[in-house]
């Protein structure tokens, strides 16, 4: 080949060599670490406690600490959060033979069974992506957490154990309308109800999310 054509050869080689290193810059930094985390879904790990703290005129005391935290990549946005404790009487019964096992899922409680759940303290809010109406908002960056406190009361020696359930619905969505109310039910908890394109929503919803032990 004459150097003339082997020159056009070199240059058409780095051309390429610069492109495919463009390529893959834009390969790694925009889509890999911007494009992609933006699209996958928001991602809350929701934990609680609850503990005993004192009994005063016949009540015990519990405080209650919720702490939402955003384990994915975008930002999450919850449309209502609803808090949801239940007291109930837990009692002794005679030993019961197990049933036959199922093949996913087997539970043998054999001598005790609980009360019906009785609510005894409820928290519950829409925020501003539910409904423009209220001013309350609650967002959480990926990495972040937020935490919330609050102390009830029971009356001593009605319930042996407590439970807890969260609602909330979250969202990355916010050029989206999804109308959020809530709903008192017959018992007098609370339940969170969302209008709208649930596909675009995450729901947790869980039940309990952790117990305390009131003996």
């Amino acid at each position: 080949m004459s150097a003339r054509a082997i020159a056009t050869v070199r240059d058409v080689v780095e051309i390429v060599a610069i492109l495919a290193a463009g390529i893959w810059a834009f390969y790694v930094f925009a889509y890999e670490n911007r494009i992609k985390p933006s699209m996958a879904n928001p991602d809350i790990d929701v934990t609680a406690s609850m503990q005993k703290i004192s009994e005063r005129n016949g009540l015990i005391a519990v405080s209650l600490h919720v702490q939402f935290r955003n384990i994915g990549t975008v930002r999450a946005d919850l449309l209502a959060a609803a808090i949801n404790v239940y007291g109930q009487r837990v009692l002794e019964t005679e030993p019961r033979a197990g049933r036959e096992a199922h093949p996913l899922r087997y539970v043998f409680a054999g001598y005790c069974k609980t009360g019906p759940l009785v609510p005894v303290y409820s928290n519950a809010y829409v925020t501003h992506h539910g409904d423009p109406a209220t001013t309350e908002y609650t967002d959480v960056d990926p990495g972040s957490t937020l935490d919330d406190y609050w102390t009830f009361y029971v009356p001593r020696g009605r319930f042996d154990l407590l439970t807890l359930s969260i609602d909330a619905p979250y969202t990355k969505y916010l050029d989206s309308s999804f109308p959020t109310q809530l709903i008192t039910t017959p018992q007098g908890d609370v339940r969170v109800v969302v209008n709208g394109d649930h596909s675009k929503i995450e729901q947790y919803n869980t039940i309990p999310v952790t117990s305390l032990d009131l003996r």
